[in-house]
């Protein structure tokens, strides 16, 4: 489930559920689509995410892509365990601007 929240001065998409290889078609269509729409930078809620696997962080890599294409960043907020495990496992930083400067210190 993916619900959207305009009420807030930077646009906040949430997810619910899973977030695995099983969801990951599903759920990047709807996020993809939900981050093209925003008129400015995205946070990313996944605080009611029960289970995420790496097909989860692939959808949540292209979304920050998909972000920075139209000038704008993707911020992971309020993650939950299941996604902090695997954020902490492959070394990605929750917030684009960590993310940015990781990759200029490394060219």
């Amino acid at each position: 489930m993916l619900s959207q929240q305009t009420s807030s001065p930077r646009g906040e998409v949430r997810i619910d559920g899973e977030m695995t290889i099983y969801r990951a078609s599903e759920v990047a269509q709807t996020l993809f689509a939900a981050v093209r729409t925003q008129d400015g930078d995205v946070r990313l809620d996944l605080s009611n995410v029960t289970e995420f696997d790496t097909a989860g962080l692939q959808v949540v890599l292209m979304a920050r892509r998909i972000a920075a294409a139209s000038g704008h960043r993707l911020d992971v907020v309020r993650p939950s365990e299941a996604v902090m495990d695997v954020l902490k496992l492959c070394n990605v930083p929750q917030h684009a601007e960590q993310s940015m400067d990781s990759e200029r210190a490394t060219a």
